[in-house]
């Protein structure tokens, strides 16, 4: 065994130090237990192995690392070389690569996943992605190429060829959010993901095929498919004028292959080309301030809410758009200044049977604005939204998202939720029902009670020009009716039907009890036909609701104007008119 310790020889040079181990599986292990096998000379370390037939050696630039791996072997040497590299790392800075949780897809699976975009299959797709992310995002943190040739991804799949809006929403709203990006990589700084699912979703908007330089926006202006268009545009990370492999920008070719000329969807393409406006719904958390129609915005120029740290948290509970600035500019000015309600009393009116008070009436609008506190005026949106022939999404609190309840997606939502409520029906707790439930009984001392209150205090100087006998005088001559206490229904269901719907439990959004909530999606879906073999649940839901009104009407008085529900003072009645619609 050699023992120069030196690493430089005569010659000068750097000495190679040899180091033989042998383990203990070797049969002349005992023999050689208490030998050191470390060499300088090649051949001395070769003769050891051929004694020894398991041995091993290696060489090394130092004698210690050849000393601790003839003692120890493979297992000690590579534990001190990895934490070698480790401390190394770490004082140069460099980060250590991790090994992915998912594996990449097989070429099968690939083709697999690219037909079920391509058939449209929204819960197939949705259930692939979650289960394995390499699906949607490569290793490279990069859109997963779906079709080699063209280098496709899978949303120029669902624009080039599934041509559906409801698939790129999905597309983009997964690798947009920071729970997918988790989800891949497993680490715990968020501001990490948000930051890379804000590059994934830029990357798959902007990023052109292979074949003529093509964006998806590209490919959906010139098939004129507009429902896509705008789901594209809506994120603010949409290039718009991107130039293909003929210089061309996705304004220059729109309908170029579509079969037919339609000038009226040139135009409406070209328009949400431009620049897009929405009109929002400004309402706090805990709607103790007025709910307010905000200023417009756009996805480059959002709103800026909750600058004061004083003052309530609010949030966009509704929004009407896409649309150009002209149209949200009226659409605004028209949701914003409600019609004026007719100043002059007529004896004895009976409202029940006034058609100014119809369901979309300009009165009635009003009257739902005063009434409804929490949904008045999405209430009155949505009508615009329907006149303006524009898009329209509300926060519904128990689907947790913005939905368009008149929409297929919206029913197909509300539809899912419902048959999750009846197939696994529970019993809301007490302090849930106390927040969340309306009372809905005749002898109801909430809200109108307080309305009222605020009424008599704002006009306590006119009632006190009135004695008893003159104001029982006024009260006699002047009646003041409600309202109808529920919009007319335009698709009423027959008795038959009625027995149609699956009996049992009655059960609302929230447990047994129908709320506010309740109504408020009743009005929302009150125009809609619903096909019981489509939506079974919601005809259900919806036969329970016009039970209750048909058969109790004094349950309705929910929707009944609370402005108007006693017999007050002309001018008291119409000074808390006022005072509501001008806060």
């Amino acid at each position: 065994m050699d023992t120069d310790h030196g690493n430089l020889n005569s010659s000068g040079l750097d000495i190679v130090y040899y180091g033989v181990y042998v383990p203990q599986e070797d049969s002349n292990w005992f023999e050689s237990k208490d030998q050191l096998y470390v060499y300088t000379v090649k051949t001395d370390a070769l003769n050891i192995i051929k004694k020894y037939k398991k041995g091993r050696f290696k060489s090394f630039k130092t004698y210690n690392e050849a000393k601790n791996f003839a003692e120890h072997g493979n297992e000690q040497f590579f534990t001190l070389t990895t934490e070698s590299q480790s401390i190394s790392n770490k004082r140069t800075g460099q980060v250590e690569e991790k090994s992915g949780n998912f594996k990449a897809p097989k070429q099968q699976e690939t083709v697999q996943f690219r037909k079920f975009i391509e058939n449209g299959d929204l819960a197939r797709v949705k259930q692939i992605v979650w289960e394995n992310p390499r699906y949607l995002i490569s290793s490279g943190d990069t859109p997963a190429i779906l079709k080699e040739g063209s280098r496709y991804n899978a949303l120029h799949i669902a624009v080039r060829v599934a041509c559906r809006a409801d698939m790129c929403e999905l597309i983009l709203n997964t690798v947009g959010n920071p729970d997918f990006i988790k989800l891949l990589d497993g680490e715990d700084d968020y501001s990490n993901y948000l930051n890379r699912a804000q590059i994934l979703v830029d990357l798959y908007l902007n990023t052109p095929d292979k074949g003529l330089n093509e964006t998806p926006l590209h490919f959906a202006v010139k098939f004129g498919l507009k429902e896509v268009v705008q789901v594209l545009v809506s994120y603010p990370q949409c290039l718009k004028t991107p130039r293909n492999k003929y210089k061309q920008i996705p304004a220059d070719i729109i309908c170029s292959r579509k079969c037919q000329e339609d000038e009226v969807l040139k135009r409406e393409i070209l328009s949400l080309l431009d620049e897009l406006y929405y009109v929002p719904v400004i309402r706090s958390e805990d709607n103790t301030t007025q709910p307010l129609i905000g200023e417009l915005f756009s996805p480059t120029s959002p709103l800026k809410l909750n600058t004061d740290p004083i003052s309530p948290r609010v949030e966009v509970s509704a929004f009407a758009g896409p649309m150009s600035k002209n149209q949200a500019v009226e659409f605004r000015r028209k949701w914003k200044t409600p019609p004026r309600i007719r100043n002059t009393p007529t004896k004895k009116l009976n409202l029940s049977f006034d058609d100014s008070y119809s369901q979309n009436s300009p009165a009635s609008n009003t009257i739902y604005r005063l009434q409804d506190t929490e949904k008045g005026l999405e209430r009155v949106g949505r009508d615009l939204a329907k006149e303006y022939r524009v898009a329209w999404k509300e926060y519904w609190p128990f689907l947790n998202t913005f939905a368009d309840l008149t929409s297929k997606e919206g029913l197909a939502k509300l539809e899912e939720f419902f048959q999750q409520k009846f197939n696994n029906p529970s019993k809301q707790s007490i302090e849930k029902m106390d927040i969340e439930a309306c009372p809905i009984n005749g002898n109801d001392q909430g809200s109108d009670y307080e309305i009222n209150a605020l009424c008599t205090q704002l006009s306590f100087s006119t009632l006190n020009m009135l004695d008893n006998q003159g104001s029982s005088k006024f009260d006699e001559e002047f009646e003041f009716f409600t309202p109808p206490s529920s919009p007319r229904s335009i698709s009423s269901d027959s008795d038959d039907d009625m027995y149609a719907a699956e009996q049992g439990d009655m059960t609302f959004i929230h447990g047994n009890t129908a709320s506010k909530l309740d109504y408020a999606v009743y009005h929302a879906i009150s125009d809609m036909d619903i096909n019981p073999n489509l939506y079974p649940n919601i005809y259900r839901w919806r036969h329970q609701l016009q039970l209750i009104t048909e058969n109790e009407p004094s349950r309705s008085r929910l929707n009944t104007p609370f402005a108007l529900t006693q017999k007050l003072p002309w001018s008291l009645s119409q000074n808390c008119v006022k005072t509501l619609e001008y806060n």
